[in-house]
């Protein structure tokens, strides 16, 4: 299993940076892919929280909908999500008090055997962990979000026709390529 994680203090109090994390609206303004969110019920049976549907971007511009778990806990200021069926993928944020008025942004990724992670590193150039950079993006995207009001932060653009294979991938549940009018 393959695991990334980073840590992005943010000039906020810990309170108001989870607050604004945890609010599903918000994912588009801080997750490169990212660029609409909603809550669709409760999740699949035996994953927490709600079903989460989300739509991600391409860079060449095509898109897809994808389906997972979206869980909250305020007391432990932890969010969590990842695949409901078939796919090994997961994660969590937390945010912790930290000196003063700050606070501490923690993103943990977890990737199986049955992941795309083995393909996202294959078709990544040399030198180049696209896991990483995404990771590096969502917290400045984060900190920039919260501290400035400013926009989302893309990684680095993968090279051409990398996009994640979604064909055997039970999550997406709706594909655009980039030729087809969204709606």
């Amino acid at each position: 299993m393959a695991e990334y994680q980073q840590t992005q203090t943010i000039d906020a109090p810990a309170e108001n940076v989870f607050a604004w994390l945890s609010d599903v609206g918000n994912l588009p303004k801080y997750l490169p892919p990212v660029t609409g969110a909603s809550i669709e019920g409760p999740s699949a049976e035996g994953a927490p929280g709600q079903r989460l549907r989300a739509t991600l971007e391409y860079p060449d511009g095509g898109s897809f909908d994808s389906e997972g778990y979206f869980n909250v806990d305020e007391g432990a200021r932890r969010m969590e999500w990842g695949a409901e069926v078939q796919r090994d993928y997961s994660g969590w944020l937390t945010v912790a008090e930290a000196d003063g008025n700050r606070s501490e942004v923690t993103v943990h990724l977890s990737f199986g055997p049955r992941s795309a992670e083995p393909e996202i590193q294959e078709e990544a150039p040399e030198g180049r962990d696209p896991l990483e950079e995404g990771i590096s993006a969502t917290l400045e995207s984060i900190r920039r979000q919260i501290e400035e009001g400013a926009g989302k932060v893309q990684p680095p653009p993968p090279p051409p026709g990398s996009e994640p294979s979604t064909g055997d991938n039970p999550a997406v549940v709706d594909e655009r390529p980039s030729d087809t009018p969204q709606t």
